[in-house]
């Protein structure tokens, strides 16, 4: 669904944010993590994957983020798994 013309279209497809978390989460290592680097993921995901479960918890998590420079990598990956769960396909 194209969002306009010289705009990038937004991928709904479940599949492609479950593999982009996932490798995400396989990326950690250590204890901590840069915040600013964080920050810059969480927000990839919501322009790349803006559907509409994932968006309020992407919000949620940027607002609620702890630390001054770095992030427990703890927290990043209870954030991740939150992400994961906002993306699954709800049945009706």
């Amino acid at each position: 669904m194209p969002i306009d013309v010289s705009m990038e279209t937004v991928i709904n497809e479940p599949n492609a944010i479950s593999e982009h978390i996932a490798g995400l989460k396989a990326a950690i290592d250590g204890q901590l993590s840069d915040k600013n680097r964080v920050i810059d993921h969480l927000l990839d995901i919501r322009l790349e994957f803006g559907t509409p479960g994932i968006v309020p918890v992407i919000d949620e998590l940027l607002v609620d983020m702890p630390g001054l420079s770095v992030v427990e990598n703890d927290w990043w990956s209870g954030a991740l798994d939150r992400l994961s769960k906002a993306s699954e396909p709800t049945g009706v």
